[in-house]
């Protein structure tokens, strides 16, 4: 297993908290990220005895000098993992906010750790099933370029709908995964993202009780339940295992089942 420094964003949240679980139960050395240092603390507090050492980082990821911060924290130790799960969902901010949080700051923090990681490393990001909602070819085009140019002229006029906003910075994040993959895999590292579908965390729950379009969608999954954050996070220490040191440039669905029954719907089967 690669030795270094597991960094989670979002640590205290409902998808990073048990990813933290997951890895101080293998034992290895973590750095905590989030915006409260109370609750970075109480989780670092709850799994030294099995982690060892545990650093904390109250930051705002949407800072320019987040990424630095964590390599300063990290005092020249190798990132062995990054698991990035913090972000803002529709009704966290409005769309332009949203956008800079979700994609502005992801792709910050990934070419600013990128020099950083121990050969054998991972990164992990989150997108969204919403990145796979987006059905008109031209919006999906345009988030291509965005991606590889960074023109934003096809997308900026989404900005003013947080819904829109947030589904496209996911989609922008599947983006960077694929773009980026080339560069990771001349140093020996991975990339990939996850897709959560309807997930029971405050977020998730929160984003379903304001949207009435959302709870319907709920009711119709495959799996007939949303997800629990346990279920992204067991899929992040998967991506993050020698068992997959083949994957890498992908993005990976955990939602149950939704979007395959939305596009076998769509294709009038």
């Amino acid at each position: 297993m690669t030795t270094g420094t597991v960094v989670i964003t979002g640590a205290a949240g409902g998808m990073g908290r048990p990813a933290a679980q997951r890895f101080a139960a293998q034992g290895r050395p973590l750095l905590l990220c989030d915006l409260d240092p109370v609750r970075l603390e109480a989780l670092a507090e709850e799994l030294r005895p099995a982690a060892g050492k545990v650093d904390i980082l109250a930051a705002d990821i949407a800072a320019e000098d987040f990424p630095a911060r964590i390599v300063a924290t990290l005092g020249g130790a190798p990132i062995s993992a990054l698991v990035h799960t913090a972000g803002l969902s529709p009704t966290m901010s409005d769309g332009s906010r949203i956008f800079s949080v979700n994609y502005d700051a992801t792709e910050r923090l990934v070419a600013g750790l990128l020099p950083h990681f121990a050969e054998g490393g991972c990164a992990v990001l989150i997108s969204s099933v919403s990145a796979y909602m987006l059905g008109d070819p031209a919006l999906l085009a345009a988030i291509r370029e965005f991606v590889t140019t960074g023109k934003r002229d096809g997308i900026a006029g989404y900005m003013d709908h947080p819904g829109m906003a947030y589904a496209i910075s996911k989609r922008a994040v599947i983006g960077i995964v694929e773009r980026d993959a080339p560069a990771f895999g001349a140093r020996g590292l991975r990339i990939a993202s996850i897709a959560p579908g309807f997930i029971a965390t405050p977020m998730g729950n929160a984003e379903a009780e304001a949207n009435e379009q959302l709870r319907k969608m709920i009711d119709i999954v495959p799996q007939g339940r949303m997800g629990q954050g346990d279920e992204i996070a067991s899929v992040a220490e998967f991506l993050c295992s020698p068992a997959a040191s083949y994957v890498s440039g992908v993005d990976i669905r955990v939602d149950g089942g939704i979007i395959g029954l939305l596009n076998t719907k769509g294709s009038g089967q």
